[in-house]
């Protein structure tokens, strides 16, 4: 599997009508009976979903996942509607090319708090204003072409923002820059998220991740989005099951015929994984990088597309 798919699943946010497939239900744990060709193909991927549910208690993801602030699809700033008003002001902003007009706020405790819908709050360190208007203007790449006029920054002033998390709906801490000839702010996060770094994607063999989408009724049965190729498609699917967690397993074929040309755009299967007790407090864990999925609301048969 190419480690383009597998990085691409957890992106994946798009819409459309449910398509069946065989799922199978894969516990944690021995598995008994003897050892079949299908189930020695099938050992790779169950062998990592094992590795990965293994690895999650207790870990420094399940720990900030569970009681810390991780966000979850949170940008790293949000642009003004009508950003950017011309080629210049855009190439200007993306190079860096930002003057100062006046001073920025200071900050003198440097914490901050992270708010939830229940009430639970969490200090953190704050991200200065100066550290954001650094962020902006150092390493950034060279302009395109001639470089035009910076951009002009007038000010900034705190503010909040409501983000999703792991934990749920959160307000935190944002800075709202103002720059010359645009009437609304543009704003960054004023705190960092907790999440721990997490490695590569893992290529497994025979295998495909799945970005995860709903959960039924019930919590038994799990919507979750694949990509494939044009010339492949989704064969089966199989939830591997502990206590802690659930790791989705897609298994995707090969649908090429010698002498034909295959589509080389990559494309998302809505699929069903049914599992063997509802899902409940469990967390949905990514085959190939091990992190932790919330549902993204839909998924659809269309080509992937990336953020």
């Amino acid at each position: 599997m190419r480690r383009g798919v597998a990085a691409a699943v957890p992106a994946l946010l798009v819409v459309c009508a449910l398509a069946g497939c065989g799922s199978t239900v894969v516990r944690g744990g021995p598995q008994e009976g003897g050892a079949t060709a299908e189930a020695t193909a099938d050992a790779p991927a169950r062998q990592r979903a094992a590795e990965v549910a293994a690895a999650w208690p207790g870990s420094a993801q399940e720990k900030a996942w569970r009681s810390g602030y991780y966000p979850v699809g949170v940008p790293a700033e949000w642009l003004p509607p009508d950003a950017f008003h011309s080629g210049t002001d855009k190439d200007a902003y993306q190079s860096g090319r930002l003057v100062l007009a006046g001073g920025l706020p200071q900050t003198f405790s440097g914490l901050t708090q992270v708010r939830w819908a229940d009430g639970s709050q969490l200090t953190l360190p704050l991200r200065s204003a100066d550290a954001v208007f650094r962020s902006l203007t150092e390493g950034r790449p060279a302009c395109n072409g001639t470089c035009g006029q910076p951009l002009t920054v007038t000010g900034a002033e705190p503010g909040t923002r409501e983000v999703a998390t792991s934990r749920g709906r959160a307000e935190i801490p944002v800075w709202r820059f103002r720059i010359a000839g645009y009437a609304d702010p543009f704003t960054y996060p004023a705190v960092e998220s907790q999440q721990p770094p997490s490695g590569p994607p893992e290529d497994v063999r025979g295998a495909r991740s799945a970005s995860f989408a709903a959960v039924s009724a019930d919590g038994r049965t799990v919507t979750a989005g694949v990509a494939h190729g044009g010339c492949e498609r989704v064969e089966r699917t199989e939830a591997y099951e502990t206590g802690a967690a659930v790791v989705l397993i897609a298994r995707v074929r090969s649908t090429a015929r010698p002498g034909t040309a295959c589509d080389a755009a990559l494309h998302v299967s809505p699929e069903r994984f049914r599992l063997a007790g509802p899902l409940d407090g469990r967390v949905v864990l990514d085959l190939a990088t091990g992190a932790p999925q919330v549902p993204t609301g839909a998924v659809d048969g269309g080509p992937a597309r990336g953020r």
